[in-house]
């Protein structure tokens, strides 16, 4: 899977290195920084980031929920002010999450879970079925089910069957709510509702969890 693309707008050098250093740790991008929200909005629209982190106070003009504004991607926004008209103009952009500084990482990594999720259900990738192309939402796949070089997926409301192996598949969905249950199974893990040390439920589906498989499946799910 391919690192998430981070932009971060910060006007402090220390928080906006020490952001940098934290995020490269986690495996994500730091494809930019700025401490100019137009400059910043100049460099988000080529470089194309998965995540905008925004102060809101910053040099220049124009602040940050300005940016926010501007942006269609998912914005975590970061500061140092919590009041309620502050809270106001946030809430308008529609961001993904909102830190106060100063934060710590349990709350960076639950922001960060938040925006992904966003760029989980956003996402569309094109299947074929029989000489049909079809497009469908990444989120919209409950389970994978492998049989040899093809794949039966079903989705929220129907079951579609595709020629691929799982290793291509898996690539084409570059989605890290999807996890390996048993040899033929992958389960989407945002549409599991009931879990045992044996089974995985999703909707009127029981799907089997292998002794292979168990422990990771523990350690992701529990």
């Amino acid at each position: 899977m391919e690192p998430i693309k981070i932009y971060i707008l910060e006007d402090r050098i220390i928080i906006r290195e020490l952001l940098k250093e934290t995020l490269e740790t986690l495996n994500y991008n730091i494809c930019g920084t700025n401490s100019n929200a137009e400059l910043a909005l100049l460099e988000i629209k080529e470089l194309k980031p998965d995540i905008v982190f925004l102060d809101i106070k910053v040099e220049g003009t124009k602040t940050g929920i300005w940016l926010g504004n501007q942006l269609d991607v998912p914005i975590i926004y970061l500061t140092a002010f919590s009041d309620t008209e502050t809270i106001a103009e946030v809430v308008k952009t529609k961001p993904a999450s909102y830190l106060v500084k100063p934060f710590n990482i349990k709350e960076l990594f639950i922001a960060l879970q938040l925006a992904i999720d966003i760029i989980a259900k956003k996402k569309e990738i094109t299947i074929k079925v029989d000489d049909e192309n079809i497009n469908v939402f990444v989120e919209d796949i409950s389970f994978v089910k492998k049989v040899d070089e093809s794949l039966t997926l079903y989705l929220k409301d129907s079951v579609k069957l595709i020629q691929s192996n799982i290793e291509d598949f898996l690539k084409r969905l570059d989605s890290n709510s999807f996890l390996q249950v048993h040899h033929q199974y992958f389960v989407n893990k945002n549409h599991i509702s009931k879990l045992t040390l044996k089974v995985i439920k999703i909707d009127k589906f029981k799907i089997p969890i292998s002794q292979k498989h168990q422990k990771n499946v523990l350690k992701e799910l529990v």
